[in-house]
């Protein structure tokens, strides 16, 4: 007995190593996760510029550059493309980094301490990210020495470091408090529930920085995926394949059951501060917020009426909690992930005091389950498509075409699906610009159905 005892702890003991071990790992990666993004960032942010400037330099003129008015002379526009296209490569590579990390990360996540080869799949791993961190280095990616933008000075060429952390925080998603005193004031003049919003986010972000909460979702993410990697411009846009928070969840597996790439499933968040501003900035967006309020306290437990605010891809529900505390509209998430809908629902049961009317979350395809013609009034549907494969986003496209009444709102992140392309259907009727962990000035796109 004493020595099987002795046998039962040693393995307990190697487990308990196992796990440490793991999780030091994932941290390690985590930071360089973040060490290569905000550096992205800055390299992005000058790419931009760069093509900012070489479009405005009038490629098409026909007259030399000497006889053209404001033309770029021809030393500085060949300055301009060869910075243009070193930025252009050092991003590329970060972003071949960044997708190699995120593989170790989620190969580490999935281990188990009772499997006997984890250990020695620890040790390999570790080694891999050992490696990526030198090539990384040698290449350049983690230097702060990044070539400026000609005739550019200023916030352009501003340090990766603000001298108050900011652009480090917009890029990692940390959000100490996401709510400022300016914020604050106009929220209690409309009656929110400011405590509760701070908390929701705090439980929320807690979960995802949960290792166990990590791996779970590493488990049934490469389940859900396809081995292919359909293309994908929005990540390569958005300069985060990792998960963070809500932005880009993958909503659905296809009608038809086709799984979709990895990317699919990367998102990031969007602070609290930045959904009541779109929502506040688009006065259709903000009257049809009041109004689904008003018919939901008038008409308390008719399902119906929640369906009045949807997300599409609601993660683990940041967006739908935002809209229930902050707007006082009860709505419906639909994600894909089981374990994102778990944990959201339990943060309802846990809040039942603190919200006037639980949101619903749904596990499911959006393509199967979603209605946007059951309400008995134009819906609001926010989607989450950042990271969507192109296929997914034409299909969403199609149904909201389709099921949608004339009045109904959709806000999506940039061009998203691409309902602006559908102009004879829908018509853009609010545009706003605010923060979001990959990019410190997104756009959002409200549009109505026609």
């Amino acid at each position: 007995g004493a020595r099987g005892r002795a046998r039962n702890d040693g393995g307990s003991a190697t487990s308990d190593a196992t796990m440490a071990s793991k999780n030091t790992l994932v941290k390690d990666v985590g930071a360089l996760i973040e060490r290569l993004q905000s550096l992205a960032q800055v390299v992005k942010d000058r790419s931009d510029a760069c093509k900012q400037d070489l479009a405005s330099s009038s490629p098409e003129r026909t007259t030399s550059p000497a006889d053209s008015e404001g033309a770029l002379p021809s030393a500085t526009e060949k300055k301009l493309r060869m910075v243009s296209r070193a930025l252009h490569g050092r991003l590329k590579d970060t972003m071949d980094a960044l997708t190699q990390l995120k593989r170790i990360a989620d190969d580490a996540l999935v281990l188990s301490p009772e499997d006997d080869a984890s250990g020695d799949r620890l040790r390999a791993l570790g080694a891999e990210l050992a490696l990526a961190r030198e090539n990384a280095s040698d290449a350049g990616l983690l230097g702060e020495k990044i070539p400026e933008v000609p005739g550019r000075a200023g916030p352009d060429a501003a340090n990766v470091h603000d001298t108050d952390g900011k652009r480090t925080r917009a890029c990692t998603g940390e959000d100490p408090d996401p709510i400022d005193p300016d914020l604050e004031r106009v929220l209690v003049a409309n009656a929110v529930d400011v405590r509760s919003i701070r908390d929701v986010v705090a439980r929320l972000g807690a979960n995802e920085r949960d290792v166990d909460a990590r791996a779970a979702l590493a488990r049934e993410i490469r389940s859900l995926a396809s081995p292919r990697n359909e293309s994908n411009e929005s990540i390569s846009a958005g300069i985060e394949p990792a998960a963070a928070s809500d932005g880009s969840s993958s909503p659905t597996s296809g009608a038809a059951g086709a799984l979709y790439s990895e990317g699919n499933f990367a998102y990031g968040s969007t602070p609290f501060a930045t959904f009541w501003r779109v929502v506040q900035e688009c006065p259709a967006l903000s009257r049809a917020m009041a109004r689904m309020a008003k018919v939901q306290q008038d008409n308390y437990g008719i399902f119906m009426n929640q369906r009045g605010f949807q997300v599409w891809g609601s993660s683990s529900g940041w967006l739908v909690f935002y809209a229930a505390l902050g707007c006082k509209v009860a709505g419906v998430g639909y994600e894909l992930l089981r374990c994102h809908v778990d944990f959201a629902n339990g943060v309802v049961m846990s809040m039942l005091n603190a919200l006037a009317k639980p949101p619903v979350f749904i596990h499911g395809d959006v393509l199967e389950m979603a209605d946007c013609d059951v309400t008995q009034f134009p819906p609001v549907v926010w989607l989450t498509s950042q990271c969507w494969d192109p296929s997914l986003k034409t299909a969403v496209a199609e149904k909201l075409t389709r099921q949608c009444e004339t009045g109904a709102l959709v806000v999506d992140y940039g061009e998203g699906v691409g309902l602006g392309d559908r102009a004879g259907a829908w018509e853009r009727v609010g545009t706003t610009t605010a923060p979001v962990s990959w990019n410190p000035a997104q756009t959002f796109h409200v549009h109505r159905r026609v």
